[in-house]
């Protein structure tokens, strides 16, 4: 998991601290060299002699901290937590990293109640507003993360964990005029222009996501070092916080270049020319438009047969229907009446009534879910409906009284029959399995 909290984990080392002092020392040195297991192991000859030394304890989790140690370094600092002097000023410090500690775990709840308890003792901790601006958005409260970002670039203005944060949340991050000078450095609308539309800002969001997945980078390599004029806009360059942007001339050409690519790719999958282009992803929406470009139901579906999913229909292929679709449409039906039946159920009513299955569907009002071995069967209740509508509904209990309990899937035993065995055939359909009555 990204980490999009700033870690504030370091050694306090105090050399007033007599009794302490020799390994707190060389442990400072081993971090300050990076060597953080050697800061370790310093560490451990303190904790020995110095086991209840708050200072050590916190170093402690730090170190532990710094080398994944999440349980460990947890220990740590809850035990610093109970020796603290109440007027210690690392409280604040304590239940921050604390915070990180839980947000690594993925206990957001409990990191958001540690994050809110530094601030308490010290609201302009930086990493303590970035790591509850981050469970604020983790618990899909976006507008106060954003809120809480911008408090901690406000007090350090070149914290760059805070400001990747705000870009990656925009737009919604920004104000109207901040927005309005998005659009305005990437193209979208006219420099002179002093207002925007909602398509405006769709424009900007599928631009947005488009940059977010490198698509700078694919154009780099695409086109080498030089980027063709006017692909990019860079904002504040020659600061450290110089920022590029792909402006709609870049967006318009990723999305060429992205189409080309698409087709090569399922080309090379035998898809010929002529079907290239009545290619549908899994909901059936079109891959490609009729210009030959990448629709935006077409560039997820590329990218994720590009990871080895199939996500396209080729003609004539149906839609896969979701497991949600699927649960909807079995309430659906149910709620108008109809009963659900096994497939040896339906099977013997397409026997017994000479009709085939889209037959059954397009004249008899039957349905069906699926396809394969998945696939599920519906009929009318004869109680909601006429002959002959009835028909595959009689045919179906008929089945369950031969039958019984040897029927697939133990559908129940009903008893309450037509009481027809004698009735002679109940076929309604042909010898091509069409309709012959009405």
């Amino acid at each position: 998991m990204k980490k999009y909290i700033v870690c504030t984990c370091s050694i306090i080392l105090l050399n007033s601290l007599l009794s302490a002092e020799s390994c707190l020392e060389t442990s400072r040195k081993f971090f300050n060299a990076k060597d953080h297991i050697s800061a370790e192991h310093a560490l451990e000859k303190c904790s020995k002699t110095e086991k209840a030394d708050p200072n050590v304890q916190i170093s402690m989790g730090g170190i532990k901290f710094l080398l994944a140690k999440y349980d460990e370094a947890e220990k740590y600092f809850n035990a610093a937590l109970k020796t603290m002097p109440k007027n210690s000023p690392y409280f604040a410090y304590v239940y921050s990293n604390l915070g990180d500690i839980a947000v690594q775990k993925k206990q957001i709840n409990k990191a958001m109640d540690y994050y809110k308890k530094s601030l308490k003792y010290q609201p302009e901790d930086i990493n303590a507003l970035i790591g509850y601006g981050y469970t604020l958005e983790r618990s899909g409260q976006k507008k106060s993360a954003i809120e809480y970002y911008k408090k901690a670039l406000n007090i350090d203005f070149s914290n760059l964990a805070a400001r990747k944060n705000l870009i990656r949340l925009e737009p919604d991050s920004l104000s109207d005029k901040e927005k309005l000078e998005a659009l305005k450095d990437r193209n979208i609308i006219d420099p002179e222009s002093e207002d925007f539309s909602e398509d405006d800002i769709t424009l900007l969001k599928k631009i947005l996501k488009a940059e977010r997945g490198s698509a700078i980078d694919y154009l780099s390599l695409k086109f080498g070092i030089t980027l063709p004029e006017g692909v990019i806009f860079e904002s504040n360059p020659n600061t450290f916080y110089a920022r590029k942007m792909l402006t709609l001339s870049g967006y318009k050409l990723l999305i060429e270049k992205l189409s080309s690519d698409a087709k090569e790719f399922f080309m090379s999958k035998d898809i010929t020319v002529s079907d290239l282009f009545a290619l549908n992803d899994l909901n059936g929406k079109p891959i490609f438009t009729e210009e030959g470009l990448l629709t935006d139901e077409g560039l997820m579906a590329y990218n994720k047969s590009l990871k080895g999913k199939k996500s396209y229909l080729l003609p004539g292929e149906k839609p896969a229907v979701t497991k949600e679709k699927e649960n909807e449409l079995v309430k659906q039906y149910l709620a108008q009446g109809y009963s659900e039946v096994t497939r040896l159920e339906f099977q013997y009513v397409e026997k017994e009534s000479l009709c085939s299955e889209q037959t059954l569907v397009q004249n008899l009002k039957c349905r069906t879910i699926g396809d394969g071995q998945d696939k599920r069967y519906f009929v009318l209740n004869r109680e909601d409906t006429q002959i002959p509508f009835s028909i595959p509904y009689m045919l179906v209990e008929e089945y369950r009284e031969l039958y019984g309990k040897h029927n697939e899937n133990n559908a129940p035993v009903y008893k309450s029959t037509f009481g027809e065995k004698q009735r002679g055939a109940l076929s309604v359909c042909n010898e091509k399995g069409e309709l012959s009555i009405l």
